[in-house]
């Protein structure tokens, strides 16, 4: 009997945004590396563990925040923190602690909405959510067809990126 495996295949597509919007990213590079933080003096490994802890504390400190930042630091910071504790063991790392130093945001299916047949995203911020364009080539148009999974926000000097990974 053969078996047949299934497998997604995950594209990454990159769409320069045609117009800066007002994001929190010194906000969120704080929040991750306090979670950064509180992650590694506790050894705190789990999404679910560090996200009990440490969500309702959080959006009592910023209830301007879109919610879901919170949840996507904590995903990010577990995922840095992971990653970080493999990379000591291995002798790859010599600093003594994770941190976080990128101009990025990761946002969730709440965060942000993509209308690819017209070129535009809607992105929650502090203020309400911004809808702008999205600024394409002709090898985007692949993309049309397909559902996007989760997407960041990533600050290139003074230019900002949509990276959404499409299946």
């Amino acid at each position: 009997m053969s078996s047949k495996r299934l497998e997604t295949v995950k594209l990454t597509a990159n769409f320069k945004l045609d117009k800066h919007i007002p994001l929190p990213f010194e906000l969120y590079r704080g929040i991750i590396n306090g979670l950064l933080e509180y992650a590694h003096s506790r050894g705190i490994t789990s999404f679910k563990g560090l996200k009990s802890e440490k969500y309702h504390e959080l959006r009592a400190r910023y209830p301007k925040l879109p919610s879901h930042y919170i949840y996507t630091a904590c995903l990010m910071a577990c995922s840095i923190y992971k990653s970080f504790r493999k990379l000591k063991r291995r002798g790859r790392v010599k600093k003594d602690k994770p941190a976080f130093r990128k101009d990025v945001i990761m946002l969730d299916d709440h965060l942000f909405s993509i209308d690819l047949e017209n070129w535009r995203v809607s992105i929650a911020t502090p203020s309400g959510r911004v809808e702008v364009g999205l600024l394409h080539g002709t090898y985007h148009e692949k993309f049309r067809e397909m559902r996007v999974g989760q997407a960041w926000i990533v600050k290139d000097g003074k230019d900002l990126y949509l990276e959404s990974s499409i299946l």
